[in-house]
């Protein structure tokens, strides 16, 4: 994965970043589906972070990009929410010191692409700073548009290892500037 290319991104608005939290996070969120502290990794311009924090939730939103916490940030001052949005490396969550009740990973780790050993080290690197019983909530692309990258239903599941269990993949849609695009709503539950 190319920072930079994410950093050029973030110079504009990129056609992940609608303005609005995704729908079915929403949706997730007004079904229970979060619970307690919760980490927004690969965060983006922070709209997810916002709108949990909007319900309650202490919220750590984290990305890679220098440009994309920086416009969470002016959004978090703007809007007064006590979110916080830290530049850090997915790959080593650990280094944030914290452990987290709920992960959510909004179209982050279908940008791995292959091989699956790249995924799987990302959800163990999730697994070290979730709590035992805390949840994993992710919206990823689905292989059903030609655009890539996308992951499909065994990708996804493949991506868990031991420390997980109770996974859980649904169809879902995922919200971008040209309309929405087919996704899977998924959700690894930590032994």
């Amino acid at each position: 994965m190319d920072i930079e290319l994410f950093n050029d991104a973030y110079r504009g608005r990129p056609p992940w970043q609608t303005g609005k939290p995704q729908p079915e996070i929403v949706r997730l969120a007004e079904r229970g589906g979060f619970s307690g502290r919760v980490l927004d990794v690969g965060c983006g311009s922070g709209e997810n972070s916002l709108y949990l924090s909007s319900l309650g939730y202490p919220v750590v939103g984290v990305d890679g990009s220098e440009n994309a916490i920086e416009q969470a940030r002016a959004s978090a001052e703007s809007a007064g929410a006590p979110v916080e949005f830290l530049v850090a490396d997915a790959h080593d969550l650990a280094s944030l010191g914290r452990t987290f009740d709920t992960v959510l990973d909004s179209a982050f780790l279908h940008i791995f692409g292959d091989p699956a050993e790249r995924r799987r080290a990302y959800t163990d690197q999730v697994a070290a700073i979730l709590a035992p019983g805390g949840w994993m909530r992710l919206l990823e692309i689905s292989e059903r548009i030609e655009e890539h990258p996308t992951m499909t239903r065994p990708d996804i599941a493949a991506s868990f290892g031991y420390e997980w269990t109770t996974i859980t993949i649904e169809e879902a849609t995922y919200a971008v500037t040209s309309g929405d695009v087919p996704a899977w709503l998924a959700g690894a539950k930590r032994r």
